[in-house]
């Protein structure tokens, strides 16, 4: 079957290719069908002005969202012109990635699909479909047959082997369908144990040449080792795989043989350093090859991460880890679940500064029971470690939603609903709020704050 995978705008940053629609290419195209690829977001990006450019960069919901609406407007015509190439592609299933921030606009141009070929397949998948995201709701929409949620890996090639013997949408695992004029909700899939099986990433389709970077990503892990209450990863997908150490070593070369120009990698996973005795066998492999590339990622904080492991890493081409902190008080930390102490927070980033990684620092404001007090400490850590930190990354007020520990258990972190958002005896939304745009300026101040690059000076 031919299948059409598209990304629409906008889903910040437009760069680099997603990995997971890559990974999605590459297992429909092992299961015999031809795909084609339509990253929306990078191609209606370079057609933007530089002011829009720039809209892309900051990480706000709403802001991308007016964003998407907004270029849809002023670039109709190339809209149109995509939605033609789509359709003379002759596919049978459009799949689309959804995100918070191009819901909206993915209904609208699958609405557009639909009049073009009534009788093409649409399906959602992607993180805004999981069912108390946007996937209870998407599905309700003509234009949608299917909503798939959760890793895609194996319940998309049962869906369209399905379709083709059939001619019909199935009931399967790990999606969410219309039965006899209901919405039904066929239950989670387990994810795919053993990683290492998964074929590698296919970039094929991708315009690599228009994205900004010549960065590729790849996954060192999915899931996350560790349980922190406010982050809803470990309610959408709760199983920690790790790859091994040789299957990233192969991905890297082959990823290089393939794709020459590429000269970057970057981990998206939520971790790359979750399982340091495959971390530390990976550094030995690529220094024992004598593989030269440069590769960054997110980092936990990890006493055993020491000073003779970051080494071996930056050796090994590791030019940045950007660290999760989110509090420099050790009373929030622990009601975070975080699994560290302070001093191995400091101990982390002055090491891996010293070796000449570059290090960034995120952090949240406003957890349930942090008071002003405990908001200095986040303060006077910034300011104590300031020369080790390359730049304040995000900097994004506690939020509490579906997935999400805190809101399932309300009563052990005594907080309660309000109008305008979720209230502890310590903080508010207002409150929340204010300490967010605090910390802001004050690592503006140190000089370190989080500088959004004008992408149109990129491209």
């Amino acid at each position: 079957m031919k299948i059409a995978l598209v990304r629409c705008p906008c889903v910040n940053l437009p760069y680099p290719p997603s990995v997971g629609l890559a990974y999605i290419n590459s297992v429909l195209k092992k299961a015999g069908h031809e795909v084609f690829v339509f990253d929306l977001n990078i191609e209606i990006f370079h057609a933007a002005d530089g002011q829009d450019k720039n809209k892309w960069n900051i990480p706000d919901v709403s802001g991308l969202i007016d964003l998407g609406q907004e270029i849809s407007r002023k670039h109709d015509q190339l809209f149109r012109e995509n939605l033609k190439k789509i359709a003379e592609t002759g596919s049978g299933v459009i799949g689309f990635s959804v995100w918070d921030s191009n819901a909206a606009l993915s209904l609208k141009i699958a609405k557009e699909i639909k009049l073009l070929s009534p009788q093409v397949k649409v399906i959602f998948g992607g993180p805004e479909c999981f069912p108390e995201w946007g996937g209870n709701d998407l599905i309700k929409h003509d234009c949608v047959d299917l909503v798939v949620y959760g890793e895609a890996e194996e319940t998309l090639p049962e869906v369209i082997e399905y379709l083709e013997l059939t001619g019909r949408i199935g009931l399967h695992a790990g999606t969410i369908a219309k039965s006899n004029g209901r919405v039904v909700n066929f239950g989670s899939r387990p994810a795919p144990p053993e990683l290492d099986s998964l074929p590698f990433p296919d970039f094929d389709g991708f315009p690599l040449e228009k994205y900004a970077t010549k960065e590729m990503p790849i996954i060192f892990n999915r899931g996350c080792s560790r349980k922190c209450v406010y982050c809803s990863l470990p309610g959408t997908t709760p199983a920690y795989r790790s790859r091994s150490a040789h299957s990233i070593f192969e991905e890297f070369k082959y990823q290089l043989n393939k794709y020459p120009q590429v000269d970057v990698f970057h981990c998206d996973s939520p971790a790359l350093n979750s399982n340091l005795k495959e971390l530390s066998r990976l550094c030995e492999l690529m220094i024992n090859d004598g593989l030269k590339i440069s590769w960054s990622g997110f980092a936990v904080i990890d006493k055993r991460m020491d000073a003779q492991l970051l080494e071996k890493m930056k050796k090994a081409g590791c030019a940045g880890l950007n660290f999760g902190i989110e509090s420099g008080s050790q009373k929030i930390v622990d009601k975070m679940r975080k699994g560290f102490s302070i001093e191995d927070a400091q101990n982390n980033l002055r090491d891996a500064y010293n070796l000449g990684m570059q290090t960034v620092a995120n952090f949240i404001v406003g957890f349930p029971g942090e008071n002003e007090e405990d908001f200095q400490e986040t303060l006077d850590f910034i300011s104590r470690n300031k020369q080790y930190i390359s730049f304040v990354g995000s900097t994004a007020a506690c939020w509490i939603g579906p997935y999400i520990w805190i809101q399932e258990h309300p009563e052990e972190f005594a907080i309660t609903q309000e109008q305008d958002g979720w209230s502890c005896k310590e903080n508010n939304n207002q409150v929340r709020k204010h300490r967010e745009l605090r910390l802001k300026e004050f690592a503006d101040s140190l000089g370190i704050g989080k500088a959004y690059p004008k992408l149109s000076d990129k491209t």
